[in-house]
């Protein structure tokens, strides 16, 4: 089902309320937590302090003079300043929520907003991330602005692959800037004690984190949460990805980065012929996915071209999973 005229259209206001929310928490974000002055010793110094996962750090800036009192008062300006922007924003965004809420578009839930919110403000999403799994269907549904993925709604799971620049794949403690990141959600993520690619609230929320076996040597020597390896999560970081704005339960806007649709229907038909999917019986939703993916890319993402040029340049495995016209 092809989006309407309004849902389109509140879609871009959503669009540019989440951008100017993003602009302004991102700035908020840089500044320090906070400004204070300190006796030590009969001397009056100011501090500034920062909080990370529930820590809370100090430095000092200096003792009291002109120039840290004008320091001082110019942080409290521009903070407040801040401040007031961004609750004008929200504020907008809390009334378009209801609006939003009854056109009925795809959605995810608020977990997974909140997570996906604070992984953008950190920078990671598309240069460090790619979300997969039934979330990215949501991504490729509003990107093609139709409805087609019903039926394959979402578990209380959220699933990422790892995307870095192969001439730079050491990066060991990205793993645990991204669980510090999580915890700053929710204080409660911890790694699974079942599985070390895992990590869970107390609510039983799960993150999954995968890498392609390229990458996955020098992350996987991360303490605690280490990627797992998977055949094929090379192909998800090829193309172009998609940068989306979706929207959660609440009707709040969150972006998504999601594989390029293309590389990622046909890993779906890939997946529905191994084994172990067909083990697991996951390879008949794996296939529809799939399918119905390559479908909405032909009719609604044009774009996304599925040519001659494009199926030449496809790894060999890809190709036999399934070309557009022998799927």
């Amino acid at each position: 089902m092809t989006f309407s005229t309004e849902q389109r259209r509140q879609l871009q206001n959503l669009l540019q309320f989440y951008e100017t929310w993003k602009e302004l928490a991102g700035s908020l974000a840089r500044l320090p937590g906070g400004m204070y002055w300190r006796v030590i010793k009969s001397k009056e110094y100011l501090y500034k302090y920062a909080t990370t996962a529930g820590i809370k750090q100090s430095t000092s800036i200096g003792p009291r003079t002109p120039q840290t009192e004008a320091i001082a008062e110019e942080f409290q300006r521009t903070k407040g300043n801040l401040q007031e922007r961004l609750e004008a924003i929200e504020g907008r965004i809390e009334a378009l929520a209801p609006i939003i809420r009854v056109l009925n578009l795809p959605a995810i839930d608020e977990t997974a907003g909140a997570i996906l919110r604070a992984l953008d403000l950190a920078g990671y999403l598309g240069t460090n991330l790619l979300v997969i799994g039934t979330y990215a269907m949501t991504a490729y549904e509003m990107t093609a602005e139709t409805r087609f993925a019903e039926g394959f709604d979402a578990t209380e799971d959220l699933d990422f692959t790892i995307v870095v620049d192969p001439a730079h794949p050491g990066d060991s403690d990205f793993p645990r800037r991204l669980l510090l990141t999580l915890k700053e959600v929710d204080k409660s993520f911890l790694v699974s004690h079942s599985s070390s690619k895992t990590v869970v609230n107390k609510a039983g929320y799960r993150v999954d984190l995968l890498a392609s076996n390229e990458l996955a040597p020098a992350l996987q020597r991360a303490l605690p949460w280490k990627p797992e390896a998977l055949e094929g999560q090379e192909w998800l970081a090829a193309g172009t990805p998609v940068r989306q704005v979706l929207v959660d339960f609440s009707g709040w806007p969150v972006l998504a980065s999601a594989p390029d649709p293309r590389y990622f229907a046909l890993h779906k038909l890939w997946l529905s012929k191994h084994p172990a999917r067909i083990r697991e019986g996951k390879a008949p939703k794996d296939a529809a996915q799939g399918r119905m993916l390559l479908d909405a890319i032909r009719h609604s993402m044009p774009h996304y071209a599925i040519d001659g040029e494009f199926i030449r340049s496809l790894p060999e495995a890809l190709r036999k999973a399934g070309v557009p016209g022998n799927v």
